[in-house]
């Protein structure tokens, strides 16, 4: 049987085309997933509903998505001993009426410390998505998440090594890519995945689900200068 797949990012990944291509190899993400405006998120609303309830019962009081400190996760891990974790075993046994599944929410950076007490028995795999620095600092402005270039790296970088620590200490099986891998070097990066989770996705499974060209990045010199001038713009808002 194929084991679960956990992805961890620090969002803007890419990580929607990813979770898009593991569910045409048949992995569940959830009987409702996330809907934006303009695409689906592929992130299981019952999985993003617990882990906002799991934060704030675990009192978490900063803006993941605008800050970041390894002393937070560490201490959310902590405070996870106060809380009644029954309800989350429960969430898990319900996933694994649907094995394999897929979990996929940036949250999980902060709570995937405090699932793996209750993930016991459920054999998961893991994916660390990342972003070229520049292509994450475009995006983000682009959806009006204004932040300079230097919080970006700070930020993004932070919580991947975050993960990888998380993943590395406890010796997890894990692969990690950007959405770069996945754009520029397809047939490689599609390899590395089938032989990683034992799957069989093809080029063709990739450009049912990613409708632009591939072998280039997603962003260009007008995204570039789009999201620049978004950025001066809102210089009152933007993350320092």
């Amino acid at each position: 049987m194929k084991k679960n797949l956990i992805i961890l990012t620090h969002g803007w990944t890419g990580s929607s085309v990813y979770s898009a291509l593991f569910e045409r190899a048949g992995y569940w993400t959830g009987s409702e997933t996330v809907k934006k405006v303009d695409y689906d998120t592929h992130e299981n609303v019952d999985l993003v509903a617990m882990n906002r309830r799991m934060m704030k019962e675990l009192r978490f009081e900063g803006d993941y998505e605008h800050e970041f400190a390894p002393s937070a996760v560490e201490e959310l891990a902590v405070r996870a001993r106060d809380i009644d974790l029954s309800p989350y075993r429960r969430f898990v046994s319900q996933c694994n009426e649907h094995r394999p599944w897929l979990w996929k929410d940036p949250r999980l950076t902060w709570t995937i410390r405090v699932w793996e007490g209750v993930l016991v028995g459920s054999e998961s795999a893991f994916m660390l998505l990342t972003r070229d620095d520049m292509q994450a600092w475009i995006t983000s402005n682009l959806r009006r998440h204004i932040q300079s270039m230097r919080f970006t790296k700070e930020y993004n970088h932070g919580i991947t090594a975050s993960n990888l620590r998380y993943v590395n200490d406890r010796g997890l099986p894990h692969l990690r890519l950007s959405f770069e891998d996945l754009l520029l070097r397809p047939e490689a990066t599609l390899e590395a995945i089938n032989g990683f989770l034992g799957l069989a996705l093809s080029l063709r499974e990739l450009e049912g689900v990613y409708r632009h060209p591939l072998r280039k990045k997603s962003r260009g010199a007008r995204d570039f200068f789009l999201a620049l001038m978004i950025y001066l713009k809102n210089y009152s808002e933007r993350t320092a």
